[in-house]
């Protein structure tokens, strides 16, 4: 089951303090966001890549539904709704409802979807996890 984790936040924590920039990116206003094909009512924008992570931040209007998607390089997935309420279901388990501020770690190639069960427009920010060489 997802949830919220110690390790999530300090991710994010140490995410705020080493990179304020684009944290502050991270959570701002919705110019740039693309709508995700096949999937109406959800926009999504690149905020930060490097060959460690990357950060999208994700639109998703009340009633919207991102499909049943993985991330399949990911090696992890950490995401904080910023806001409105969303209903997040891993495939196979049990949904759990989202409230702003909510941390959620995933492991890495989770196929997950999640809706706006909110009334306003639900902000989240997503950090994948990228393999590295070594």
């Amino acid at each position: 089951m997802p949830t919220s984790s110690i390790a999530a936040l300090c991710f994010f924590s140490a995410f705020m303090v080493t990179a304020p920039d684009a944290f502050g990116q991270a959570v701002g206003g919705s110019d740039g966001a693309r709508p995700v094909q096949g999937d109406p009512g959800i926009s999504s924008m690149l905020v930060l890549e490097d060959e460690a992570f990357r950060v999208l931040r994700d639109y998703a209007e009340p009633g919207a539904t991102r499909r049943l998607h993985t991330h399949s390089t990911a090696t992890y997935q950490v995401f904080m709704l910023v806001t409105g309420k969303i209903r997040l279901t891993v495939e196979g388990q049990e949904a759990v409802d989202i409230l702003p501020g909510e941390v959620v770690s995933l492991p890495g190639g989770a196929s997950h979807t999640f809706t706006n069960t909110g009334e306003v427009t639900a902000t989240i920010v997503e950090v994948f996890g990228k393999p590295t060489s070594r």
